[in-house]
């Protein structure tokens, strides 16, 4: 809106070419409200900066003293201002080379009521939800029942994301227990076979035992048989000279 142009009686020059009517007065009161309301949030932004600057700077648990005497701001003044600051700040304090980046911030067209009821929504939310709803032109009751319905939006689907990490985690954990219940059995049945295999071995070693054992046992009895024929001989030898 243009600047209200008076001349030097004091009559407003608008005055001369819109018929003055109720609506029309209440549409330029608006509009300066809003303008008001605009000038507000960036004074509002420049202030928490300092605010932030000189909590700083104060001595621990100095702070609530500073600011009740200094500038007769409660801690919750202070800490809304400052807030706006962190929330805002990079968007509104640009030098003049920037500003017409930052004219293209939807955060340019809210007033100061705007920005208090749009902190009520994660600042990754924000831009987009301002861009996508026109919130500078909302009213506070507009503005305050969609972020509303935006925020309960966000809430059931960070919900939903958590209950599917949940599920994803309990997925994850039952897939560890199914690979080492495999890994167990694997493990086992190798056991087993290795175990088979010892069997085997030793079964083997056993039957090498006692086919050596046989062996030995026949050569015992060649041998004793070869003793007895010798011995059979001999005597056979010595009947003639007896007789």
């Amino acid at each position: 809106m243009m600047p209200i142009k008076y001349r030097k009686d004091g009559i407003n020059m608008s005055d001369l070419l819109t018929e003055r009517t109720p609506p029309v007065i209440a549409a330029e009161i608006n509009t300066i409200k809003q303008q008001t309301s605009k000038i507000l949030l960036a004074s509002a932004v420049e202030v928490g900066k300092r605010l932030k600057e000189a909590k700083a700077l104060l001595p621990y648990g100095e702070w609530g003293k500073w600011l009740e005497e200094s500038v007769s701001y409660s801690q919750r003044t202070a800490d809304r201002m400052m807030q706006i600051f962190d929330e805002y700040g990079a968007k509104l304090l640009v030098s003049s080379e920037d500003q017409e980046m930052s004219d293209s911030s939807p955060v340019t067209n809210l007033t100061y009521t705007q920005a208090l009821i749009l902190l009520g929504l994660p600042e990754d939310q924000r831009d987009a939800f301002i861009a996508e709803n026109d919130a500078g032109s909302m009213s506070k009751q507009q503005l305050q029942q969609a972020v509303y319905v935006r925020s309960q939006e966000l809430a059931g689907k960070e919900d939903l994301q958590k209950v599917c990490a949940e599920q994803k985690d309990k997925i994850s954990k039952l897939s560890d227990e199914r690979d080492r219940a495999k890994k167990e059995a694997t493990d086992n049945l190798q056991a087993v076979w290795a175990e088979q295999g010892n069997v085997l071995k030793l079964q083997r070693k056993l039957d090498v035992l006692e086919n050596e054992n046989a062996a030995a046992k026949h050569i015992a009895e060649i041998e004793y048989e070869s003793k007895l024929l010798k011995l059979n001989l001999s005597i056979a030898r010595q009947m003639p000279a007896l007789s």
